[in-house]
């Protein structure tokens, strides 16, 4: 039975992917887990992997072409099998990968967009539409019996965001080609309270920009357009509060100098970010309502405490997950986090290790920051700040003496907690900190 290969879905903001190379060629035999090609997304480059064996027997898709999220890219068969049926729907449309034109939009086309609805007959002056109507379907303004029986082109991803969000797709004017709805224009109708906006609308449009300062147009890149696009929905749709805690790491770093000291050449060196993503794994296991995400107008519980570690890449950050942290040894935590960290650099991240955190932790003292405050990611139900270990005046046994110390803040979703208990939880994962052997239990 043929196996159709599908562009995968990293993260549930990705609507495509970009072909970078093949590494089979048609006609060659391939096993289970074998590597085919390298996809580009917003966030990073990616291998995929054939999850069928046979042989490759058709490659639909060219090396840079865009491919929308569960787009097909390769056929993989047995190298008789009869591949025709498999390959009419790819060939019935536009070419794999290749966005299809927009129809030019016809004079009634036209005018039943921007056509106002019909006024009163007792009103005096007709009232013009704001500005945004004209981003709505033609079929919002037929009764619901029309509009069932109307068929809205949408991506598969389109479809469920809109069922998670409770938008009637119908009412959604699409942006992709030939008018498809996508994923980022339902999610624009939800942003602005169900009412659907520019989809090329972006943070800052409106802003004037005085002509005498020089200055030029840099070129964004796909990454910095997805930054901009999950964090505007970030900080709009979801609930934020933070709190702020100081820590004493006084014995954090001797215990990680000696650690580091014992010179074991199957152990990482410890870093102080090793110790806080353990930390925060057993505070997810305690507080339970902490290791939650409201989701599609759900509050949903996680059992495994997985743990998105942010990782400075030269055109933004990944957050590659650590999965199941309260299960791994500190030494097997150390050595996955930094094999994380230095294939996020490198590209070589997988899949599966770019979606699944239920939280995440930003470390910024490395820069010299002692303090900020980070955003929520959609998906997930909170976010740790990390400033710098310094030497700061503190109070030991009634004596001021110079002491190590780290600010943390904890981001929060107001819908998946309270204060009261993200205090709580926010307290123990301090004490954790402050007493780090329990971290190597």
């Amino acid at each position: 039975m043929a196996y159709h290969v599908t562009m995968p879905q990293m993260g549930y903001d990705m609507t495509e992917g970009t072909i970078n190379r093949w590494l089979v060629e048609e006609g060659a035999q391939v096993e289970r887990g074998d590597v085919i090609a390298s996809i580009a997304t917003e966030k990073a480059d990616i291998d995929i992997e054939a999850y069928s064996s046979g042989v490759i027997r058709k490659l639909l898709v060219q090396p840079g072409a865009r491919v929308p999220v569960g787009g097909e890219i390769a056929i993989i068969a047995d190298a008789d099998e009869d591949i025709s049926a498999d390959l009419a729907p790819a060939t019935s449309g536009s070419p794999a990968g290749k966005p299809e034109p927009s129809p030019p939009t016809t004079d009634n086309e036209a005018e039943a967009a921007s056509a106002p609805e019909t006024q009163d007959e007792t009103a005096g002056e007709s009232v013009p539409l704001p500005d945004w109507t004209h981003h709505l379907s033609p079929s919002a303004t037929l009764d619901d019996g029309a509009r069932e029986g109307a068929r809205v082109k949408a991506s598969p991803l389109a479809r469920r965001r809109a069922r998670e969000l409770g938008i009637d797709i119908a009412r959604v004017r699409g942006n992709g080609p030939q008018g498809r709805v996508t994923a980022e224009d339902v999610e624009a109708v939800a942003r602005s309270g169900g009412v659907a906006v520019a989809a090329s609308a972006t943070a800052g449009s409106m802003a004037t920009v005085d002509p005498t300062d020089p200055s030029e147009v840099v070129k964004v890149s796909r990454m910095r357009e997805a930054i901009a696009r999950r964090m505007t929905e970030a900080n709009s749709t979801i609930p934020h509060f933070y709190l702020s805690t100081r820590v004493d790491m006084e014995r954090l770093v001797r215990l990680r100098q000696e650690l580091n000291e014992l010179g074991d050449p199957g152990t990482p060196r410890f870093s102080v970010t090793d110790f806080i993503v353990r930390a925060m794994a057993l505070t997810l296991q305690r507080y339970p309502q902490l290791n939650a995400a409201y989701v599609g107008g759900e509050l949903r519980q996680f059992f495994s405490s997985n743990i998105a570690l942010a990782v400075a890449v030269p055109d933004g950050l990944v957050a590659p997950t650590l999965r199941a942290c309260e299960s791994l040894s500190f030494a097997e935590l150390a050595r996955r986090a930094h094999d994380l960290a230095q294939r996020a650099k490198s590209n070589r991240l997988r899949p599966e290790e770019m979606a699944g955190a239920h939280t995440a932790i930003s470390n910024l003292g490395m820069f010299g920051v002692n303090q900020f405050a980070a955003i929520v990611t959609p998906g997930q139900g909170s976010v740790l700040a990390v400033g710098e270990v310094s030497e700061q005046p503190v109070v030991r046994d009634g004596a001021l003496i110079a002491g190590r110390v780290m600010e943390m803040t904890l981001s929060i979703d107001h819908r998946v907690t309270d204060g009261a208990q993200g205090a709580e939880a926010l307290g123990y994962l301090r004490w954790c900190l402050e007493h780090p052997a329990v971290c190597l239990i």
